[in-house]
């Protein structure tokens, strides 16, 4: 076996290697493959120096590349299985906690209000401080049902509640609901504000490493994913 055949057989090991470092996993077979591959580069170390031909023998300089090539590769691999690894035990701490919310009122963004009781809650963040704020509690064709004034309000997260009654005083039947936020400054200009609805979680979904858990709400409020939580009531 030639010199030259070797060498191509060596450099294509390095690529497949950082190749293969992309793809690896915390696992068992994740370790025995690492292994393999150390060994597959020594032996093709071995062959190559055993086979080069001596009046033109391999220079310290290129047997020195070689092997921090192979070391970087190496390392690289070490550390995709440790950031696996690492990503899988948060996303099980994350699913522990997210377990410990349900029967709990968590609020997270949407507009929705869901009418199961006597009241229903919901909440804004204010981008800055409001003269004057009103609530519009709206069905599904975004007609306006009532309206609660909510007066003078600081900037940041405010929460409001609505006794399901609409403007004319009526017990409106149970069901989902649309909000809506206007808010004036002292000077009558438009502030800015981000609705959330508030919802009692029923379930959770366990997501894979890096995506996360999942809360399942009750009513039509459906699923939010455990990281989009702002407030546990």
């Amino acid at each position: 076996m030639s010199v030259n055949s070797l060498t191509s057989s060596i450099n294509p090991f390095y690529a497949s290697l950082q190749s293969n470092s992309a793809t690896t996993s915390g696992s068992a077979s994740s370790g025995a493959s690492g292994l393999a591959s150390e060994n597959t580069f020594y032996n093709l170390l071995v062959t190559q120096l055993t086979n080069q031909d001596p009046l033109n023998p391999m220079s310290n300089s290129q047997l020195s590349s070689q092997l921090a090539q192979f070391s970087v590769a190496n390392g690289v691999q070490a550390i995709q299985g440790s950031l696996s690894s690492l990503m899988g035990q948060i996303n099980q701490n994350q699913g522990l906690q997210a377990a410990s919310l349900i029967g709990k009122s968590v609020t997270t963004s949407g507009n929705q209000l869901t009418l199961s009781g006597s009241t229903s809650t919901g909440a804004y963040d204010l981008s800055s401080g409001a003269n004057a704020v009103d609530v519009l509690v709206q069905n599904s064709a975004g007609q306006t049902l009532a309206v609660l004034p909510q007066g003078p309000q600081a900037a940041g997260m405010q929460s409001f509640s609505w006794n399901g009654a609409d403007a004319s005083g009526n017990v409106l039947p149970a069901g989902t609901y649309q909000f809506s936020v206007q808010a004036r400054g002292t000077n009558g200009q438009n502030v800015s504000s981000t609705p959330y609805m508030t919802g009692v979680v029923n379930g959770v979904t366990l997501g894979t490493a890096g995506a996360g858990p999942t809360l399942e709400l009750q009513g039509q409020q459906g699923s939010v994913p455990f990281s989009a939580i702002q407030n546990i009531i």
